[in-house]
């Protein structure tokens, strides 16, 4: 602070307001979580700010911070996050390159209470399918990822900052 300055804080009710102890009152009451938030800060060296800590108090909750779109309002050009089970995988296809490197995909079907879409993984991500760690029923989280339009309808990728989340089955 500067000489002549002033800091006020905002009343401890006005911080437990925030969307992320929305998220979790169900599981916890509003002091619990500022004490929680609190302890996040220190625990950082007082790096973070209140949201940031806030969220990483409900992540450990087992809650998402991020927002979901539904599949059905889904459009060409967008970027979206998608909370969806998967109904169905193809058969991994190997194929080369136009400049001769070799490569895989394999598609996903994407469903949730508003319609479907295709998920398409590339390359390395093909072994989440051969690992086991994505299959038939397994519920994921769609981070960050774009939606363009095919002859297939709606496909959703992963894009460069992207990620796919399993949550389980």
């Amino acid at each position: 602070m500067y000489a002549g300055q002033t800091f006020c804080a905002l009343p401890r009710s006005a911080a437990v307001r925030s969307p992320f102890y929305e998220k979790v009152k169900d599981l916890m009451e509003a002091e619990a979580f500022e004490r929680e938030v609190e302890a996040v800060i220190q625990e950082w060296g007082a790096l973070l700010d209140h949201d940031a800590a806030a969220m990483i108090v409900v992540e450990r909750h087992g809650r998402s911070v991020a927002s979901f779109a539904r599949i059905a309002d889904l459009e060409e050009g967008m970027e979206a996050n998608l909370r969806a089970s998967v109904t169905g995988i193809t058969p991994v296809r190997s194929f080369t390159r136009q400049d001769g490197t070799p490569g895989r995909v394999v598609n996903l079907e994407l469903r949730d209470d508003s319609g479907f879409c295709r998920f398409v993984l590339w390359d390395e991500d093909v072994g989440l399918i051969e690992r086991g760690k994505v299959v038939v029923g397994s519920t994921v989280r769609a981070l960050d990822c774009y939606v363009k339009r095919t002859n297939f309808g709606l496909d959703v990728g992963r894009g460069r900052f992207g990620t796919l989340v399993v949550e389980g089955v």
